[in-house]
């Protein structure tokens, strides 16, 4: 579940904020008049903070689904074109 503040709490907390979204790797929701207005996300790329164990797995598990998997013969190939 999503983490919902106020828009006047988020101003006057917005460093802290940065920090556990950071940390946790879990959106925070912003509220006005308990509509949500915007999201506060991690970035993908997150250099400089640290990440747990889990963000790790699921960070990895993510781009292996991105990239399309290699055949042998390709690996074979791409072994063959390294030694030339």
């Amino acid at each position: 579940m999503k983490r919902k503040v106020g828009i006047f709490d988020a101003k006057t907390k917005f460093s802290e904020l940065v920090g556990q979204v950071c940390s946790s790797g879990q959106t925070v929701t912003v509220t006005n008049r308990g509509k949500p207005v915007v999201d506060i996300a991690p970035a993908r790329c997150g250099i400089g903070y640290p990440m747990s164990r889990e963000q790790a797995f699921r960070e990895i598990a993510r781009l292996r689904a991105e990239i399309p998997p290699v055949s042998k013969a390709e690996i074979r190939e791409l072994i063959e074109e390294g030694r030339g």
